[in-house]
């Protein structure tokens, strides 16, 4: 049996350690739900808002080309494709259902 001893060593030496200063979690809290959205990244808040105000708010329409919503599907496809064992530019949010 694995002691905590051996367990905070292997804490200590988690290369992934540090990632979680990026998350929003209550002091002591172990989040190891699989199935959910996770925790909150802690600069989504403000990323949303920008979206909101400005992409959708300010530029409107502009959005498009300014903020190169149409390259949008073919950017998160390239970024699902390693998930899901796809090569790049295959998957897309685009891609009808076959």
């Amino acid at each position: 049996m694995i002691t905590l001893e051996q367990c905070l060593a292997r804490d200590r030496a988690d290369e992934l350690a540090s990632l979680r200063q990026q998350f929003d979690l209550p002091e002591g809290t172990l989040y190891l739900d699989g199935n959910s959205l996770g925790a909150l990244p802690k600069d989504a808040p403000a990323r949303a808002q920008d979206v909101i105000r400005r992409e959708w708010g300010a530029d409107l329409i502009n959005s498009w080309n300014r903020n190169d919503w149409w390259a949008l599907p073919t950017r998160l496809g390239d970024r699902l494709a390693p998930l899901i064992g796809a090569g790049p530019a295959r998957p897309s949010s685009q891609t009808p259902p076959r």
